[in-house]
Order: structure tokens, then C-alpha cells, then sequence
């Protein structure tokens, strides 16, 4: 009598019924479920903190580029205009340079004019003497200057030494005398000025024995 046997059996007692085990798998199987998408969101947003973190980086590397880039570009931009400032200071030199000679040969007509006597002589020294003064008011308009010389000290970088007077009257290494002149333009040394040097007397430094005004008359004579 299996039908009936079956059909008297208590609810739940089948192994397909959902009151038995297979309810209890799905429970499980919802709680495993439940599980791994909280795991999801976790793992989701630690890779996306890891990747803003590297974008921060990034960013601030090329930020850092960019400075160090402006700050040689600020400092490119100063060295030129300084070179631009300093060809502009010093764009009329070859020009002042070659009318440095003319103005020599104008002072030897000059200083040979003025030792001839006559009119004429000092009439035509009056007038180039005018245009020397032109022209020296030309050098200062450019910013070029007249070389200190006679009582200045020796400076190499400004005077060259043609000869060394020996001699007690003068400090020693002091100018002079000045057979060429020298200019400057600005701060530059447009050409050194040519000039005699003193140097202390031989006997002098010797402690005696020479007398640079000459020889003493002997009183026994």
C-alpha cells in the first residue's frame, strides 16, 4: 500500500520539500551572497583611493616641473636683458675708439701750433681748440671719459708705464707724466693711458749717498 503510506506521511519529511534542508541552503547561499557584496565595495574603493594617490603624485611632480620651468625661463628672460643693456652701453665703442686718434693728432696740431708765435698761429690754435672741445664734449655725451693721469697713482689696468723716473721729490708709483691719453667708457677701458712712473731714487733708498739735484761742490776746492 505504498500510495497510502505516502500520502500519510507528515509534512516536511520529504527531501525535496522546502521545509527540510534545501530551505536551509538557501539561506546560505543568501548569506554567502550578502557577504561578498559588502567585500565588493570595500576592495572597489581602496583601488580607487590607490589610484587617486597616484594621480596627486603625478600631478605634483608636474607641478614642480612647471616651477623649476618658469624659474629658468624668469632667469633666461634676465640674462638677455642684461646682454640687450650691456651691447646698448657699449654699441658706440668702436666708433669713440677710432676718434680717440683723431683727437690725438688734433692736441699735436694743437701743442705744435701753440709754440709758434704770431696772429695767425694762435688765431687758427683758438679754433681748433674749439673743436676739440667738441669733440671731447661728443666722448662724455657717450659716456666716455679722459683717463686720470698726472699726480694719480700707477693703475695697471688703467695706465701703461713707458719709462720709471727714479726720484725722492714724488711718492713712488705715482704718474708722471703723459705721452698718450687714455680713456674709459663707462666702466670699460677703452685704451690705458701712456705715462712715466716715479720710482724712489737708488741712493735714496740706500740711505744716501746720491743727491738727485746733482753733485755737491767739494769744500776743499
Amino acid at each position: 500500500m505504498k500510495g497510502s503510506d505516502e500520502q500519510n506521511k507528515p509534512p516536511g519529511t520529504d527531501p525535496g520539500s522546502p521545509a527540510e534542508g534545501g530551505n536551509g541552503s538557501g539561506e546560505a547561499g543568501a548569506a554567502a551572497d550578502g557577504g561578498d557584496a559588502s567585500a565588493a565595495p570595500a576592495s572597489e574603493a581602496d583601488r580607487l583611493r590607490g589610484e587617486m594617490d597616484q594621480v596627486k603624485a603625478e600631478l605634483a611632480e608636474r607641478y614642480d616641473a612647471f616651477l623649476r620651468l618658469q624659474a629658468e625661463f624668469e632667469n633666461f628672460k634676465k640674462r638677455m636683458y642684461k646682454e640687450q643693456a650691456e651691447q646698448l652701453k657699449y654699441a658706440q665703442l668702436p666708433l669713440l675708439k677710432d676718434l680717440t686718434q683723431a683727437m690725438d693728432n688734433l692736441e699735436r696740431a694743437l701743442a705744435h701750433i701753440r709754440a709758434q708765435s704770431g696772429a695767425d698761429a694762435q688765431g687758427l690754435a683758438g679754433g681748433l681748440d674749439l673743436v676739440a672741445k667738441q669733440l671731447r664734449e661728443t666722448f662724455e655725451k657717450f659716456g666716455m671719459v679722459r683717463v686720470k693721469t698726472a699726480g694719480a697713482s700707477f693703475d695697471p689696468t688703467r695706465h701703461e708705464a713707458v719709462t720709471v723716473t727714479e726720484t725722492d721729490q714724488v711718492p713712488e708709483n705715482q704718474v708722471l707724466q703723459e705721452f698718450q691719453a687714455g680713456y674709459l667708457l663707462h666702466d670699460r677701458v677703452v685704451r690705458p693711458a701712456m705715462v712715466s712712473v716715479s720710482k724712489r731714487a737708488s741712493g735714496a733708498a740706500a740711505g744716501g749717498g746720491t743727491n738727485p739735484a746733482g753733485p755737491r761742490d767739494d769744500p776743499a776746492g
